[in-house]
């Protein structure tokens, strides 16, 4: 016979076991890879939830980093970009290692310094068909590529380009 699910009920917040950070629904965070040599994915806390026998999950919406997606890293792409996908999935809180900020992109080019847990992120993606939202954005100087921050970009005095 099987189990019986423990009720589940929504909790405010949860602190990150080892570091005693705390974690609220919009947070973003760094979960965890079953791959140790991989970086750890960045994620979106939608929801948390806990049972009658002390297990917490959270539902997650997944960031995706370029090389995740369909058409892979481009040269346009910031080390430390991500996109907001349409992956949605229940993890436990065990695995969540940190806490970390996506940044607009806007923002994230005004920081002063830029920190290990700092991203930042342009598009949404769409992980079933591969599209991005916004499907275009600015193109600057010769190569007419967009801007990326990780890049010196320097300003023509005549056009200002």
């Amino acid at each position: 016979m099987a189990k019986a699910r423990a009720p589940r009920r929504t909790i405010d917040s949860y602190t990150i076991k080892g570091i005693n950070k705390i974690i609220r629904a919009g947070d973003c965070v760094l979960m965890r890879p079953s791959d140790s040599s991989k970086p750890p994915y960045v994620a979106k806390v939608e929801k948390i939830e806990s049972d009658s026998r002390g297990n917490t999950k959270v539902q997650v919406r997944w960031y995706y980093r370029p090389e995740e997606s369909i058409g892979g890293r481009r040269q346009f792409h910031g080390a430390k970009e991500v996109f907001l996908s349409d992956h949605y999935d229940i993890q436990s809180a065990d695995t969540i290692e940190g806490k970390c900020t996506v940044h607009s992109f806007k923002n994230y080019t005004k920081l002063d310094a830029v920190g290990n847990d700092d991203y930042f992120c342009r598009f949404e993606y769409n992980s079933s068909t591969g599209a991005f939202n916004p499907d275009r954005v600015a193109v600057y100087c010769k190569c007419e590529m967009p801007y990326n921050p990780d890049n010196l970009m320097v300003q023509c005095e005549r056009c200002t380009d």
